[in-house]
This record gives C-alpha cells, structure tokens and sequence, in this order.
C-alpha cells in the first residue's frame, strides 16, 4: 500500500479509503490504480466499465436488469464518448434505427419476449447521445436493401436515416455495392473517442461483444475507417441514394 501511495503521490490513507469502499473512486483514479497493478485487456474493460457507473445515465440502473453485461458497458462509454463512429456491413447501425426496425430484428434473432421491452427502451434512451456527439455511420449499401421488419418497417427506417442526416445529428456515408474489397467485410463495430480515456473499439458478435483499447489492437480499426471513408459516398450523395432506395422500396408490390 505504501508504494502504491508514493507511486500515485497519494497518502496510504487515501489509497485504504479507496481499496476498502469507504470513498468514493473516479474513473480516473482506477484507471491509475489498474496502471500500476498491470491489469490490462478484458479485465480492465470490464472494472473500467464499473467504475463509470457512477457517472452513467441516470435511466441505466432502471433497465440494465434486463440488458446483456455488455450493452450496459457500451451504454457508459457512449455516455462519456465525444465522437462515435460505427461501420454497419449487416444492419442500420443501433444508434440510427427505429424501434419498429429493432424489435422486427430482435425477433427474428430470438431474443425472449420478456426482454425486448427492456433492449428497447435503452435503446432509445441511448439514441439521446445523437444530440451532443460527432456521429459518423458507415453503412454497406446492401443494408438498405435487406428487409428487417418487412417493406413498409424498411422503408420507415430509410427514411429516418434520410431524416437524422439531413437534421445534422449523424452523417452518414454510404459505401456502393459496387466498390472493390475492403477489410471492413469481416464484421461490424463502434469507435468511441473521449476527451479524458482512450480510443475504445466495440466489436459486435453474436449475443455479446469485445472492447479494444489498446493502441496496438485499435488501430487497425482506425485503419479500416480511413479505407471506407476513401471508398465511401459524400453525405448528400449517400442521401440521395438512400431516397432513390426508398422510392424502390415502397413501388414494390
């Protein structure tokens, strides 16, 4: 305890006070304690998670009985995220879809009932964050043309696309069907930027999902978004592309 004090310059008061639950601990105090004790990948993930929740939404601790551990964690880097940039190959990425559109994927995935009330709301409540970050989506133009929910659910949803981009509250570049290979074809995820922590990478798979925060592991990810940036469409014209989509859609008998 002694060289943990002199290493941090705090008193070993301090350090038994925060060890022990007596104080109460900032996120960047345990991201200096889990420094020096070398605890690194998921592990410090999963405690760094924890140690936001005291900052977290307030609507958090009301629903996260009925969330996955990792939508809770990805919730609170979102609430302490300044920037988000998410790469959707397979669906309208989370932060842009309609809840029509997320509960008709929802059941087609099999998720229980007695869940998707609780999955909805914090989604919903975590599309707020919309109104103070810098939202990027990329979206592989073949997700426009994949009918979760059915034709008028799908038509709905691209126009809400069309809605948020044209409001300012995401941008939103569409990459053709007809541009070469790239490596964001081996799956979707989320980068979220923080003035205070590093560069956080969420990377979705079936029922859960990994956090990245390490330079090394990051950046190839940063790597693949310059690459669809490159190959990407300009904001007005991925809108205009998703309104000829739509006009498709909802001619369609």
């Amino acid at each position: 305890m002694k060289q943990v004090a002199e290493l941090l310059d705090w008193s070993e008061a301090k350090v038994s006070r925060a060890e022990t639950g007596q104080r109460n601990i900032s996120s960047e105090e345990v991201a200096a304690l889990l420094a020096i004790y070398e605890v690194t990948g998921p592990d410090r993930d999963r405690l760094m998670a924890m140690a936001r929740t005291p900052d977290e939404p307030g609507w958090l601790e009301t629903v996260r009985r009925g969330l996955p551990s990792d939508s809770v964690a990805l919730a609170t880097y979102e609430a302490d995220a300044t920037r988000v940039t998410s790469w959707a190959p397979l669906l309208v990425p989370g932060l842009l879809q309609t809840m029509d559109y997320t509960r008709a994927y929802m059941l087609a995935d099999n998720i229980p009932d007695d869940e998707i009330g609780a999955r909805l709301m914090a989604r919903q409540r975590r599309q707020q964050i919309l109104d103070r970050v810098d939202y990027t989506a990329y979206i592989d133009e073949t997700v426009l043309h994949r009918r979760v929910g059915g034709r008028r659910i799908l038509a709905q949803q691209l126009r809400h696309l069309c809605d948020m981009a044209e409001d300012g509250r995401a941008t939103l570049r569409l990459v053709p069907i007809e541009v070469e290979a790239h490596p964001g074809l081996i799956g979707p995820f989320v980068m979220l930027e923080s003035e205070s922590s590093p560069t956080v990478v969420h990377v979705e798979m079936a029922r859960s999902g990994v956090f990245l925060s390490d330079v090394a592991a990051t950046d190839p990810y940063v790597q693949t978004l310059a690459r669809l940036s490159a190959l990407s469409l300009h904001p007005g014209e991925s809108v205009t592309r998703v309104r000829q989509v739509i006009r498709v859609t909802e001619g369609d008998t």
